[in-house]
């Protein structure tokens, strides 16, 4: 028979330390709950493996050989590594002995409408918890980040693919508005025509010229004079204020970046929109990646 340390396994470790620490196999059946023919025949295996005999008679008892001695130290230690490896550890905030890091990519939307709640929230707890932000551009590219690990959670639109090793839980919904500076408008741009006959700004993600709102106004036969393009919803906000320029926002950002502007509807129908925080599915059971996903979720309960 053809036998190497391969076979070595879980229970045929338990059993080798079972024997030792009741220094007999009849209790050591009686422990593991299994008939001594059992045990008798685990030992056996155990002595091929190792070329050892382990236990030899000494009395009316056993007594383990040297090598087993040697075996118990070790055996005892892999044991324990074995059960941690199957164990999913508990994360708690409130304990000052914990820490845990975080790279979550997203933009300055998120970052204004999320992040500020979120943030006084962690800093709320005992436990070592730090935050990186970076910014994200298009799904290929969370994709691909979350998969190497670069980031280990995004909150941005929902993604219109649907990838399987890349989870995703929708947070809440968002549509547009108009925002302007009452000071430089007699009458809110709330009409198609009005709405385009005043100047305006957008905001473009990234290193393309879509624009969803510009794409609805062709459909429509109609255009808009864009006299400023910037990639962050805050210079958009600093720029215009105080000018007769408008931009078409998300809604929400009038609790903190559009702070001060007077807003109206948007006058086309323009659909909502989604938000998601999205993980890689080798975070899904991480106790801390599991918190900081509940926390996101609550927060974001108090945008819906």
């Amino acid at each position: 028979m053809n036998i190497d340390e391969l076979d070595l396994d879980y229970r045929l470790l338990r059993l080798f330390l079972t024997i030792y620490d009741e220094g007999s196999v009849t209790a050591a059946a009686n422990r593991l709950g299994v008939g001594q023919p059992t045990v008798s025949h685990g030992l056996d295996r155990l002595r091929q493996i190792v070329g050892d005999p382990l236990f030899v008679r000494s009395g009316r008892g056993i007594t383990p050989t040297a090598h087993a001695d040697e075996m118990a130290g070790r055996v005892r230690i892999l044991l324990q590594d074995l059960r941690n490896l199957a164990r999913v550890d508990a994360f708690d905030p409130n304990d000052p002995n914990q820490s845990a890091r975080f790279v979550i990519g997203t933009n300055d939307y998120e970052v204004a409408v999320i992040m500020p709640e979120l943030f006084r929230i962690i800093r709320g707890y005992a436990a070592d918890i730090r935050l990186r932000i970076l910014p994200i551009h298009g799904d290929v590219n969370v994709i691909d980040r979350l998969r190497s690990g670069q980031l280990d959670l995004a909150i941005g639109l929902h993604m219109t693919e649907n990838v399987g090793d890349i989870a995703q839980q929708t947070l809440f919904r968002e549509h547009m508005a108009c925002f302007y500076d009452a000071d430089c408008h007699d009458v809110p741009p709330d009409t198609l025509d009005q709405y385009c006959a005043v100047p305006h700004a957008r905001v473009i993600i990234g290193n393309n010229e879509h624009s969803a709102v510009d794409e609805m106004l062709d459909a429509c036969g109609r255009k808009r004079r864009t006299v400023l393009q910037a990639s962050t919803f805050a210079s958009i906000a600093s720029l215009i204020r105080g000018t007769d320029v408008i931009a078409s926002l998300p809604s929400r950002l009038e609790r903190d970046v559009m702070a001060g502007f007077a807003k109206c509807t948007f006058p086309l129908d323009f659909p909502e929109y989604s938000f998601a925080q999205s993980w890689h599915v080798r975070n899904a059971a991480s106790a801390p990646h599991k918190w900081l996903r509940g926390e996101i979720f609550r927060v974001t309960r108090k945008l819906v």
